[in-house]
């Protein structure tokens, strides 16, 4: 599959000042969330004195700002947004607010938001990880505004590496293959919100890549979110697709479910037989459930059907260099036929290396 080898003014301090002083008699202060702890103990009594002292002197940056606070403490997060951007709005230069509020619309999934809130970020702070977002948002439909964005970000160390992978592939002419590079790079660099935007994005095309539909839910499960819809989706749409059902294999790993694994993995394998990833994540699923024979007979497996390649050979001689492993028993696939392989996306807890063929 080549094709997928393939974004008001501020109030002013005169004025809040003296109408504080006007009402300071009958009104009580302004609620401290930190002071004696008011707000995480008992946060609607603190969000109680938020609404008397806004009804008394109007809102306030401050006000606004604690309000949403105390609704993302109790777990209200959209309403603490709302919030936010009251207090973003009475204060539009504040690079601290508009970077918050860049965060939520990311978490929320508000693209078109997003973009907006990055965007004045970047023109109040210059914010390098502000340019890196926008980076990841624009990636999927304009590659000169995102080249722009990442070569800003890589000014900070941090994105320095995840930059220079993502550049090259932002020159490919198709929409597609484009994306699904964007995310497996952003996926190895376990930028997870990112790679889940960028895979759904590319799940969305026509006609439907059901690879990129698993991958959208494999990048779901890595945040704690619920990938399974995603990877029933591109079962039912490819059931005989070796990645597909790899992906799968791979999503039942990261929720627990072993022997769902081990059939997925082992149907993915069947699939394609000469694809050393599929063998040797075979191999690292029964290394798991602590069947020694089956673990060392995928893991050579890998070994052979990569024509030795180090990284397969490093997975069996850590398998050995386990204290319960005393087996050398079994016969690996036997071939000849060398298959391109490339990394994917790092997806065990342990940060073990796999490979999938290429496409």
């Amino acid at each position: 599959m080549n094709r997928f080898v393939s974004f008001q003014t501020l109030i002013t301090r005169v004025f809040l000042l003296t109408a504080a002083a006007c009402v300071l008699a009958s009104t009580p202060p302004p609620p401290d969330p930190l002071a004696g702890n008011i707000s995480a103990q008992r946060p609607m009594q603190a969000l109680y004195q938020v609404e008397l002292q806004a009804n008394a002197v109007g809102w306030t940056p401050s006000l606004a700002t604690t309000a949403g606070d105390i609704w993302d403490s109790v777990g209200d997060f959209s309403r603490a947004v709302a919030y936010w951007e009251l207090a973003s709005s009475l204060q539009p230069d504040n690079a601290v607010l508009t970077r918050r509020l860049a965060q939520s619309y990311l978490e929320l999934g508000r693209w078109s938001q997003a973009v907006i809130a990055l965007s004045r970020l970047v023109d109040l702070a210059d914010d390098s990880w502000a340019h890196f977002q926008l980076g990841i948002l624009q990636s999927v439909y304009d590659s000169r505004a995102a080249t722009e964005h990442f070569n800003l970000a890589a000014r900070d160390l941090q994105f320095q590496g995840v930059v220079t992978a993502l550049l090259p592939i932002l020159s490919d002419p198709s929409d597609l293959a484009r994306a699904m590079r964007v995310g497996t790079v952003l996926a190895t660099h376990t930028y997870w919100p990112a790679a889940e935007y960028v895979f759904h994005y590319a799940a969305s095309m026509t006609p439907l890549l059901p690879e990129a539909l698993a991958y959208t839910g494999i990048a779901r499960d890595q945040q704690g979110k619920d990938g399974g819809v995603q990877i029933e989706q591109a079962v039912a749409a490819a059931p005989e697709s070796a990645q597909v059902r790899y992906l799968q294999g791979i999503h039942f790993q990261l929720v627990g479910k072993a022997d769902a694994s081990i059939e997925a993995l082992t149907l993915a394998a069947s699939l394609d037989p000469l694809n050393a990833a599929y063998a040797a994540e075979l191999g690292l699923a029964y290394d798991r459930m602590g069947v020694a024979v089956s673990a060392e007979y995928w893991y050579k497996a890998a070994v052979t059907l990569s024509n030795s390649d180090p990284r397969f050979e490093d997975l069996l001689t850590a398998f050995y260099q386990q204290p319960s492993v005393n087996i050398i028993t079994a016969t690996p696939i036997a071939t000849t036929t060398p298959i391109p392989i490339t990394p994917t996306i790092d997806h065990t807890p342990a940060a073990i290396l796999t490979l999938t063929a290429s496409p």
